[in-house]
């Protein structure tokens, strides 16, 4: 143990006196007085008082005595005070008293010298026992002796000090907390915390040395710097100690996730070691979804069809406590995979307007492949601030993804990688069906890759399938290595002229109805035309015989000709209609053209000529169509375009005579123009 430094006089201010009275040195003792050898009559009186310590904790009955707060005493040390003794020769000048300091028997520093007379000096006298001397646990034994001037000693009993370093623990890290009533899980909830009279109750683990005055400090979580409860009037015990912390010391920090925390104090303010083990605790504190109810797939048993047109969805019919933006999690687990995707829910599901959630077809592929039949147990958990709530009920849910050209990318139904098909008309055109072409087609394409025995194939012309029932694939077709169909006239004409049709084939495996479909590849057909469309006519024009009409100034034909195009049975809305204009002159006969021209501009139809009142009325200018000849013929057609853009057709030409000339000689209308 260091020795102290301490080796100066004591103070000769004289802060206080003492008041006891002096002894005359010369005179003799008593026999009474004398020393009584110990164990043979009680210990006399001493002639010095034991030394007094000054900064130990207050005296409790069941501690120690001078029981150290530790860090004072390996910081501050022990600061202890010792009252005057009898001065026995107290001459100004003469030989100093001595005291020597023991610590457990062992001299302390050196020998202090008390200058004469004591009345002089400062008392009680006051030192310390440095604390790197008196750091470690234990108990230590404080005494002094006095050499005195006058060549006596003086022994003073022996002050006991303590210095616990140990702690209630003895050391050990203590186990976490153990959460009672008032928790669910790990998880405390306002319902949970209603259950239990608003109020968590937890278990603290037991000290492993109790002592009076230990106290037991709480933390909501272990980075609090002060506590949230702190207990004193511990058992003596080391049995756990049970804890209550009322609701409303729990819920002001809101939904979160603490790690609480506590330690024990004893007396001395040591410390178990902090943290100890943690207990994490979730406080829920916003009501969380519960009572979910059972979701459902109503498409299933799924097949590759539903994946398609995303029907392949999970139902789910409401639950308590929705909020908007709410997390709902779904689970698939299968032989193959378990997958967990996620989905928010912006409004509430219902009974009647249940949330619709899609599963992706990736999930749909990992949970049961492409290659058979196979079933998924699902069920659905809903996350509110990210918390997840207990899950669902679970369901079984079949399904059947497997085709005879599928793709583990993409659902389908088309194809990118199938043969395209060509098609080949009867006058050896390709992918086009010319105008007039009354022949049969044919439609070839290469076998797939994977053809099997068994599969089912089906062209289709512009969505009109070609196979009734659908073409069973053979070896014979793989070997070959081509797929061909004949397109008849029949079905061509049924589906009319088209630009651009579309031309496929579907494929299923012959075991399920799953189709695989090729990319289309488009047909020009041109092959039907319009017939029988009716010429123009002409309502103001007179028959004159001979099959022939004509229009002359009795029907005021200087104002124009009046014109007429009615077919109630090919002209429908939509179609475009081109009307050309001829005119010769002079002389019905005559070959020379005066105008030729299309009479712009074109007309569409607005409504179907079968229709009450249906038909297209014009008037055919007179100065730019007719004026240029006095006696002359017209001959006049129009062309059809239909509303398909394909279809076209042209009508029968009509013929008009037309003369201006009156009786008088004179002519109807401005004279042609001379150029």
């Amino acid at each position: 143990m260091a020795k102290s430094n301490n080796t100066q006089p004591a103070s000769t201010d004289k802060k206080s006196r003492s008041s006891a009275t002096e002894v005359n040195f010369n005179s003799s003792n008593g026999p009474l007085a004398e020393p009584v050898p110990q164990g043979l009559a009680p210990r006399a009186p001493r002639a010095v008082d034991d030394i007094v310590v000054t900064n130990a904790l207050p005296h409790d009955p069941g501690l120690p005595p001078n029981l150290m707060e530790t860090i004072v005493a390996q910081t501050v040390g022990v600061n202890f005070e010792i009252k005057k003794w009898t001065d026995t020769f107290p001459q100004p000048g003469t030989n100093p008293d001595e005291l020597q300091l023991y610590v457990n028997g062992v001299p302390y520093g050196k020998r202090i010298e008390f200058i004469k007379p004591l009345d002089d000096l400062t008392w009680p006298y006051k030192s310390n026992i440095k604390g790197d001397d008196i750091a470690n646990h234990g108990e230590y034994r404080l005494s002094y002796e006095l050499f005195l001037a006058t060549g006596k000693n003086e022994p003073s009993g022996t002050t006991l000090v303590n210095v616990d370093t140990v702690g209630p623990a003895g050391g050990m890290l203590l186990d976490a907390i153990t959460l009672g009533a008032g928790a669910v899980d790990g998880k405390v909830t306002l319902t949970s915390l209603a259950a239990n009279g608003d109020k968590l109750t937890c278990s603290v683990p037991g000290r492993l040395i109790a002592r009076p005055l230990d106290t037991l400090h709480i933390y909501k979580t272990y980075t609090d710097a002060e506590p949230i409860k702190i207990i004193t009037n511990l058992p003596l015990d080391t049995s756990p100690i049970e804890v209550s912390l009322p609701k409303d010391d729990l819920i002001d920090d809101g939904t979160r996730v603490d790690y609480m925390a506590y330690r024990y104090f004893d007396y001395s303010k040591n410390s178990t070691i902090y943290p100890p083990k943690l207990r994490e605790i979730e406080y829920i504190l916003t009501p969380q979804p519960e009572n979910l109810s059972d979701p459902a797939v109503p498409a299933a048993p799924l097949d590759l069809r539903d994946a398609q047109l995303k029907l392949a969805e999970v139902h789910l019919f409401g639950y308590d406590n929705f909020r908007p933006g709410q997390i709902v999690q779904i689970e698939l687990v299968s032989a193959l995979s378990t997958q967990i995707f996620p989905h928010t829910l912006p409004t509430e599901p219902t009974p009647t307007e249940p949330a619709k959630i899609e599963i992706p077809w990736l999930i749909l592929v990992a949970i049961y492949g492409i290659t058979g039949p196979g079933t998924a147990s699902l069920r659905y958990r809903v996350v509110e601030e990210g918390k997840p709530s207990a899950w669902s009920n679970t369901i079984t849910v079949a399904a059947d993804f497997s085709s005879a050209a599928g793709d583990p990318d993409d659902p389908g139904p088309v194809r990118d990688y199938l043969p395209l098909v060509t098609v080949t008309s009867s006058e050896g055109l390709v992918n086009k069906i010319g105008p007039g072409d009354t022949g049969n087609a044919t439609a070839k394409c290469n076998v797939y890759t994977g053809a099997a025995e068994g599969h089912q194939l089906q062209f289709y012309w512009g969505g009109v399938p070609i196979y009734t029932p659908p073409r069973t694939v053979t070896q014979a077709d793989i070997d070959e290595g081509t797929f061909a169909v004949t397109i008849t006239a029949a079905v061509i004409a049924e589906g009319g002229n088209e630009l651009g049709k579309k031309v496929w084939y579907s494929l299923t495996n012959g075991v399920n109805d799953n189709v695989d479909t090729s990319q289309s590849t488009p047909v020009d057909v041109l092959a039907s035309e319009l017939q029988n469309l009716t010429a123009p006519q002409f309502p103001k024009s007179i028959d004159i015989g001979g099959g022939f009409r004509s229009i002359n100034c009795a029907q005021s034909v200087e104002l124009g000709i009046d014109t007429s195009i009615v077919d109630k049975v090919n002209l429908k809305q939509g179609d475009t209609i081109r009307r050309f204009w001829t005119l010769y002159g002079e002389g019905f006969n005559s070959t020379n053209k005066l105008v030729e021209a299309e009479i712009l501009p074109p007309i569409v139809v607005a409504n179907d000529h079968s229709l009450p009142g249906g038909g297209e009325n014009f008037l055919v200018d007179f100065a730019t169509y007719v004026q240029p000849a006095i006696l002359g013929r017209v001959e006049s057609y129009y062309t059809v375009l239909k509303a398909d853009g394909v279809t076209q057709g042209k009508s029968p030409t009509a013929v008009l005579l037309v003369s201006r000339r009156n009786a008088e000689f004179g002519i109807c209308g401005a004279p042609p123009v001379t150029p």
